[in-house]
């Protein structure tokens, strides 16, 4: 069912679940850049590196060691984010995303096309991808060369041959960093990823990684160690698919990510 009056969100916080987190500050590429912490210890647990792309990658679940275990909705009732507070030691920009698939193995060192083999399709909420994005994961770092890297992929309309591209400039990727692949034209979301190309080596191998997301809310932090809180509306209601894996990305302000100590909430009706 979907939400179609107050009286459901009056409803929903009635069943309201509560998600307490505690993330460590991780060392960061420095300002502008966005790291994950999906490895980062804390509350939830560091999250194990996913599945290589040559085996099929990996779609993560609600339950999957990493993300931010909420009970699924009952029924047929849909599930929203409605309200989030939180403290970070660093300004910054907190990204709350659901993790559709994901994959590591690929080498920065490699010129040939790495081909993504047998992957599954996405579960949430179909396996079309509306809306989601593409993104690398740095599990080990490579070399500091400067490369371009493409990615084949099917957008969401089913339009196979598609190319999303990062240009990444002459230094090294930092472990845990995440960098955002452009869509080809203006497709709105894509599917599947077929391969992953880079037109130089980097110089090392590294470990890297793709990751299909479906962005949820950013909830900035302007003042370091200052707390904040964002309401139902702020957050426009994000919708939380049954079996969403919530996991966590920040924009950094400087050469870390800060601590995090926040708490979601989110009910259904």
């Amino acid at each position: 069912m979907s939400w179609a009056a107050q009286s459901d969100l009056l409803a929903a916080s009635r069943r309201l679940q509560r998600r307490r987190l505690h993330k460590a500050s991780a060392s960061a590429e420095g300002a502008g850049t966005y790291h994950s912490l999906w490895r980062v210890a804390g509350d939830p647990g560091a999250g194990t590196v996913p599945a290589a792309g040559g085996a099929g990658g990996e779609i993560p679940i609600r339950t999957t060691l990493g993300g931010l275990a909420l009970l699924n909705p009952s029924g047929d009732r849909v599930q929203r984010v409605l309200r989030w507070r939180g403290h970070k030691t660093s300004t910054g920009v907190l990204v709350i995303y659901d993790r559709l698939w994901a994959c590591s193995g690929f080498s920065l060192n490699a010129t040939t096309p790495q081909a993504v083999v047998g992957a599954p399709a996405l579960t949430r909420p179909d396996a079309l991808g509306a809306g989601a994005e593409l993104w690398g994961e740095v599990y080990s770092a490579g070399g500091a060369g400067a490369a371009t890297l493409t990615a084949s992929y099917t957008a969401s309309d089913g339009t196979p041959g598609r190319v999303a591209t990062y240009v990444q400039p002459a230094n090294a990727l930092s472990v845990g960093q995440m960098v955002r692949f452009e869509l080809q034209g203006a497709d709105w979301g894509l599917r599947s990823v077929e391969s992953l190309t880079l037109d130089v080596g980097t110089g090392t191998a590294g470990d890297f990684g793709l990751t299909i997301l479906r962005p949820l809310a950013a909830i900035p932090f302007p003042v370091a160690n200052s707390p904040g809180g964002f309401g139902s509306l702020d957050l426009e209601l994000a919708d939380l698919p049954s079996g969403a894996c919530l996991a966590l990305q920040m924009l950094c302000t400087a050469t870390n990510t800060g601590l995090v100590v926040s708490e979601i909430e989110a009910g259904d009706a």
